[in-house]
């Protein structure tokens, strides 16, 4: 077989952009799974699957020129196999049907191509594009730069995110203190050795400012987007050609349906949960059946009204005045005028506090209407992880957020503000401005003050629990904290100044203050999981607006992100998001009001690429009409963003080896709620609720990965998820082996193998049509 022509034919057939390569499609088959198919082996280290190698292939001549090896199977030949086939790998099986070997799982269990082969299936579950890279694309000096330098970043979120920059010395801390530097310091006993060392602020900032440094270079650039761009490409080809068998597979899926799939709103603050309409209704309510409950400075409810000017004509949806208008876009300080009804700060106090003269029963009982619904399942099956908001301003703040949470209320809705169907969060609002300017009474008030506000009550009752009870039975229903305000705010550099020096009024950097919160929350965490207790996650608001860089230090930082729209502007951070699978809850009507219209919001080209996004509400009472807000975000992506392929005609002109082959106008099906129902399994797996809850959800083997999980329960196609899954993975195996140099030797592996699946696929049309073209 003459190699150096089949690197010209290879040639001749590459697209229009500088990086050479080709597309294969595998055929469609009935799906049947192989029985020989060896079972898969969970490898937690790295989150990718280890297989045994599979069925063996019946013998089928296809071309003289082609080794045949043991077992009937295409081998390369010997004299083409390198010194790199350590990474590249052994002689490898290829199908003599023409078609390739399916992977079953979703990678190997390295991050190489494994020592074993993939396992083989009889028949292909549905078409799949394989593309064979030409020169420039996994080759060169720029390549290889680009690779180990986002090789590097990712060690950041390793390090910081993961933990494994974090030291952790011994067992049973009974006291602690707060450093100098801004971060608890915990001990055991008399003795002085910190028991949980995090990075300190000084490697923070320089290792923050290196990635910033990646993610800006010109290579790094240059390679995410290509990536990021193919992972489009396959994905729009993956839809065209897999559409109608989507459809199919999901129709199959039968006892469930996207209402009654779960589906899970990551990111909901509680002071704006209900919708404007069951906020109105609930006032009107209280108004005749307790207008004679004082409420304010001695005033009663119907004296509040009236003193205001506000009869019974006024309760509407209009008239309260919540909605979001044009006025709020861009204007983050107009917005938040939008939570007090009338535009009366007051009735806000009544109706959305925790801390009034009523003790915050209005806003206990508002919020277990919201409760009920969402158990009833009324609409469809949904569940929240909702925002209660800290300040940091008094240290009482948590043992009043305790007991308002943990009371057990009277009335129509008894006991505490729990729910199977909820799971709180605390955000901490950015207000050091608005401290300052507030307590400081000589200049010295610090940063480190605010921390210890926000800090001290939860190391309190994590230690001492028998004196701290409330606070530590409030834990045991929080999973996580929220940083949250206006990203475009003004702010300083990100310095080395410590918390402690901290005394200037504007704000510091966002980069800044969320180390300072990550760094005692992993303390605190390591703290309670030392004594059996739970644990929080750290999933900050970011990229809603402002610099694109806070995404790169809740990149290092966080388990997820809320909003992340301006990820769009920085595909270096893109790219690495998608790498780490960092959850995005994007909230396309808040956004739209906010920072950015419908049509420019970046979710679908986010879902397209494969990133791990779904959908939130955010602030239910400014920007939903209806009772059912997270449907409503659904059904507003699903028309607005076209995720669900309509029926659509296509000349799709593939070019295949050395020829063009021109399909028949092909027509896809409508997808149904595919892309709808992946979006919602995203969201079970960004949320924080338990074990036992994502197993019912998503099916017992939900943390081996997407391929894992029970369609039965997600209405997520298998293919679906293979498809997510080996992109992936091969993403990870391409970066590894451009960055350990061995691009050149993977192109002429990846040369010959493309030769043998050229010369297989012309053989068999050529065996099977009725008419042969002369060019073949």
């Amino acid at each position: 077989m003459d190699f150096n022509a089949n690197k010209r034919e290879v040639a001749e057939v590459a697209t229009n952009s500088h990086e050479s390569h080709d597309i294969e499609i595998d055929g469609v088959s009935d799906g049947k799974r192989n029985p020989n198919v060896d079972e898969m082996n969970w490898n937690e280290g790295n989150g990718l699957l280890d297989s045994n190698h599979g069925s063996e292939k019946k013998r089928s001549k296809i071309s003289e020129d082609i080794m045949v090896g043991p077992a009937n199977t295409l081998m390369r030949p010997a004299e083409t196999m390198g010194p790199s086939d350590t990474l590249v790998g052994p002689a490898r099986p290829i199908n003599r049907r023409g078609s390739r070997s399916e992977y079953v799982g979703e990678g190997p269990a390295d991050g190489s191509w494994p020592p074993k082969e993939w396992p083989v299936a009889d028949s292909l579950s549905f078409t799949r594009a394989l593309i064979f890279y030409g020169e420039g694309t996994v080759t060169g000096q720029e390549n290889e730069d680009a690779t180990r330098m986002i090789q590097e970043a990712r060690r950041f979120r390793t390090k910081y995110h993961k933990g494994e920059g974090v030291t952790v010395g011994g067992i049973g801390a009974d006291r602690y203190r707060f450093g100098a530097n801004g971060v608890v310091e915990i001990f055991y006993g008399d003795e002085e050795t910190n028991l949980c060392c995090v990075p300190d602020l000084d490697t923070y900032v320089h290792d923050y400012n290196r990635l910033v440094e990646i993610v800006s270079d010109g290579k790094v650039r240059t390679y995410s987007f290509q990536r990021l761009e193919m992972l489009s490409k396959l994905f729009k080809i993956h839809k065209i050609t897999n559409g109608s068998s989507e459809h199919q597979a999901q129709s199959k899926l039968l006892g469930a349906d996207f209402y009654s799939t779960m589906k899970i709103d990551n990111h909901i603050h509680l002071a704006a949960a209900a919708s404007a309409k069951m906020f109105v209704e609930f006032v009107r309510r209280k108004l005749k059946t307790e207008c004679d409950t004082v409420v304010h400075e001695g005033q009663t409810l119907r004296e509040v009204f009236e003193n205001a000017g506000i009869d019974s004509d006024h309760l509407t949806i209009d008239a309260f005045n919540v909605l979001a208008d044009y006025s709020v876009y861009q204007r983050f300080d107009n917005f938040n005028s939008n939570f007090s009804p009338f535009r009366l700060t007051h009735m806000r106090k009544i109706f959305l506090k925790t801390e009034n003269e009523i003790d915050g029963r209005f806003f206990a009982e508002l919020t277990k209407v919201i409760f009920s619904r969402l158990e009833a399942s009324k609409g469809h099956k949904a569940a929240t992880e909702m925002r209660l908001s800290l300040y940091g301003m008094e240290r009482k703040e948590w043992l009043n957020l305790a007991k308002w949470v943990m009371r057990d209320w009277d009335g129509e809705y008894p006991g505490p503000v729990l729910s199977s169907h909820n799971r709180w969060l605390v955000q901490i609002p950015r207000l050091w401005r608005i401290y300052k300017a507030k307590k400081d009474q000589n200049g010295s008030l610090s940063f480190q003050v605010m921390l210890e506000n926000i800090f001290v009550p939860l190391f309190d009752a994590t230690i001492n629990p028998n004196e701290n009870k409330e606070i530590a039975e409030l834990l045991q229903h929080i999973v996580g904290f929220d940083s949250v305000d206006d990203e475009g705010a003004a702010e300083a550099p990100c310095s080395n100044t410590t918390a402690n020096a901290w005394t200037s009024a504007t704000n510091p950097a966002y980069s800044w203050q969320l180390y300072y919160l990550w760094a005692n929350i992993e303390v605190l965490n390591h703290l309670r999981k030392s004594r059996g207790l739970n644990t929080f996650s750290f999933r900050p608001h970011a990229g809603e607006t402002g610099d694109p860089m806070h995404l790169a230090a809740a990149y290092m930082l966080s388990k997820s992100i809320n909003h992340g729209i301006t990820l769009d502007k920085q595909v270096s951070l893109q790219y690495l998001y998608y790498l780490d699978q960092v959850g995005i809850s994007v909230s396309p009507l808040s956004n739209n009001f906010l920072f950015r219209k419908i049509a420019s919001n970046p979710l679908p080209k986010f879902f397209k690429r494969g990133m791990n996004v779904t959908l939130s509400t955010d602030d239910p009472l400014l920007f939903h009409m209806s009772d059912d807000a997270l449907l409503e975000e659904y059904t507003v992506a699903r028309s607005s963003f076209d995720f669900s392929v309509s029926v659509v005609s296509l000349n799709l002109r593939l070019h295949f080896f050395y020829f063009i082959w021109s399909f028949l106008p092909f027509v896809s099906t409508f997808l149904k709620m595919t892309d709808m129902t992946e979006l919602a399994r995203n969201s079970i797996f960004q949320s924080d609720f338990d074990d036992h809850s994502k197993q019912y959800w998503l099916g017992q083997n939900y943390k081996q990965g997407v391929t894992q999980c029970d369609a039965r329960k997600t209405q997520v196609p298998l293919m679906r998820a293979k498809f997510r899954a080996e992109h992936l993975a091969q993403e990870e195996m391409l970066l590894s082996l451009i960055a350990n140099g061995k691009g050149k030797d993977f192109l002429k592996d990846m040369m010959v193998q493309f030769s043998y699946a050229r010369e297989g696929h012309r053989d068999v049309l050529a065996k099977n049509a009725i008419n042969i073209p002369y060019s073949l």
